[in-house]
């Protein structure tokens, strides 16, 4: 997922949300204006561009380090049209705030309030027991939603919270319709580097992880979602120590930064051709990238988008064919 910010406080929550929806637009207009079948996104996120896409009739491979974005796109990406059924949601819910001797996932406990981490700590337990692997997914993303949720509120609006098992039951009455779009769409959980090389597609889509890498995620929300769906944190180290050396990593110069993504863009030769969004921060300017892309390629078309009222900078869109 490293490449997704998850930022939800209960002040700016439509602002985000109005946000996002302007941001995945413009990445589908311009999407939109491409030939192609069938995409790989090897740093998948959120996976609501795939999830659009597959309404396109476009077969869609999707890939993600980290395991909650996998789950999230098991459910929407890859899912060929299972639904969560109310037995499903019976299931998930029951007992849900009866608490054990212990928790099962001691790291929640350090991360949310003790009521709520039984609460999490007994839905992951229950949703394990679904055995269709993608209603098992839509499950894992609807309790996803509900601590975006969780963690939407300050302790000064925290009255303001409706029961969790409530806002699972919300999310799911309302939960988004899952597509069968005729293609064998599949979402993996591996580095970035292996997706690429081994995937046949007709386009490849790429936002590349920030340059802070897995080190930053990990004190926030998104660190929490890896480590409720994992039912540990004991893979952080891991995971942060295996990705030294590749985008994911926490980077400093930009010369090493470029160097990575040069690596990267050396496995994906074989696909025809690519779509790299790159965020003008003040770190890397897209001339820069291009520079690194046209080692490999002839950029056909910029399209540019101005973002700075969200991030403070440009979106830019890099076209190659």
């Amino acid at each position: 997922m490293f490449t997704n910010p998850i930022t939800s406080p209960i002040t700016n929550r439509a602002h985000n949300g109005a946000n996002n929806r302007r941001w995945l637009g413009f990445e589908l207009s311009v999407l939109r204006r491409l030939k192609f079948s069938s995409i790989a996104i090897p740093f998948a996120g959120q996976p609501d561009l795939g999830w659009y896409l597959k309404f396109w009739g476009k077969q869609v491979l999707d890939n993600d380090l980290c395991q909650w974005a996998w789950w999230a796109s098991r459910a929407l990406v890859e899912n060929p049209g299972e639904t969560l059924t109310e037995e499903d949601v019976s299931l998930v819910l029951s007992e849900s705030y009866v608490p054990h001797r212990r928790l099962h996932n001691p790291a929640l406990g350090q991360m949310m309030s003790e009521m709520d981490a039984v609460w999490f700590d007994n839905v992951w337990l229950n949703i394990q027991q679904i055995e269709n692997e993608h209603r098992r997914a839509l499950a894992i993303l609807l309790a996803l939603g509900v601590g975006d949720y969780t963690f939407s509120f300050t302790p000064e609006t925290a009255e303001l919270r409706r029961p969790l098992s409530e806002i699972f039951l919300a999310l799911w009455r309302n939960q988004r319709r899952v597509v069968d779009n005729g293609k064998e769409n599949y979402s993996v959980n591996r580095d970035a580097h292996e997706f690429i090389r081994g995937a046949r597609a007709e386009l490849m889509f790429v936002r590349f992880p920030r340059p802070e890498g897995l080190t930053r995620l990990r004190s926030g929300i998104a660190g929490w979602r890896e480590t409720w769906v994992r039912g540990s944190d004991e893979a952080w180290d891991s995971l942060v120590t295996n990705q030294r050396g590749r985008l994911g990593d926490d980077v400093a110069s930009k010369e090493h930064y470029l160097q990575l993504v040069a690596n990267f863009l050396s496995r994906a030769k074989h696909i025809q051709q690519w779509a790299i969004t790159h965020t003008e921060d003040g770190f890397i300017t897209a001339a820069e990238m291009g520079n690194v892309i046209k080692q490999f390629r002839r950029v056909d078309v910029t399209y540019n988008k101005d973002f700075s009222d969200v991030i403070g900078g440009k979106n830019t869109f890099i076209i190659i064919a």
